[in-house]
């Protein structure tokens, strides 16, 4: 978390400066950052300790289910009215990416079993969906690149603090490898965050942050497709689902 975010933190500056499109500043902007960060990384938190203690079969869903969270929050308080065909498009995404997140098989054999790790996942859940309508708010009051970074420069040092606090040492293997995928990491991250408020910043939060929970279809696609794997049979026919919720998405959302 701290390599990501610090990496993270570092490239998105330097590309904004590089772009002359470096945001301004301002005190009035941290108290949004500071509840950003808090939410952000309470999720993360929440969430691997989640996977740690399983199982995965069901937290995996659980927290890709952060955008029915953040749907809710943002019809609720930000005033967004959707369509009935908005609505049906956007459940039957939902649908697809738990169905495209979960092994049915596991699931099945996961569920006669304790879930030590799945309240965790559902608190990590609500962070998710937090940030996520936190932000969409954020992004509408201020320069949303802006919150973007500001977050960040509060949520490095109190990562490092955390790490700190717990005497938690830094990793020894720290060689090409490791580092190529912290980069990555924290490109990736900052990436999908520039465009979710620039999502934002020209739509409906509800269907931009719907349309950022379509992401499990990436690493089951890449399973398939790179590393040979076959994937339960729920999870092919969650790929159709998601896409056709996609699709109708674009269509209602038009």
């Amino acid at each position: 978390m701290l390599g990501m975010q610090t990496t993270g933190t570092i490239l998105y500056a330097a590309a904004l400066i590089a772009v002359g499109r470096f945001p301004a500043l301002s005190l009035d902007q941290l108290p949004l950052a500071l509840a950003l960060a808090a939410l952000g990384l309470a999720g993360l938190i929440l969430f691997y300790k989640a996977l740690a203690l399983g199982p995965i079969a069901i937290v995996s869903p659980i927290g890709a289910a952060y955008v029915a969270v953040t749907v809710l929050l943002v019809v609720v308080f930000l005033g967004e009215r959707l369509t009935a065909g908005q609505t049906v498009a956007i459940s039957v995404t939902m649908i697809g990416i738990v169905m495209t997140g979960t092994d049915g098989r596991s699931l099945a054999a996961a569920l006669s079993r304790p879930k030590p790790g799945v309240w965790l996942a559902i608190l990590a859940m609500i962070g998710f969906g937090g940030w996520a309508a936190l932000m969409a708010y954020a992004t509408r009051e201020h320069d949303g690149l802006a919150m973007i970074l500001m977050q960040r420069i509060v949520s490095v040092p109190i990562t490092l603090a955390m790490l700190l606090a717990l005497r938690r040492p830094l990793t020894a293997r720290l060689g090409p490898r490791t580092i190529a995928i912290v980069l990555a990491t924290g490109i990736f991250d900052t990436v999908a965050n520039v465009f979710y408020v620039v999502g934002v910043q020209g739509g409906y939060a509800s269907i931009v942050a719907t349309g950022s929970g379509v992401y499990p279809i990436i690493p089951a696609l890449l399973a398939i497709t790179v590393l040979g794997e076959r994937l339960a049979p729920n999870q092919y026919v969650g790929v159709l689902v998601l896409l056709a919720g996609l699709v109708a998405l674009g269509v209602t959302g038009s």
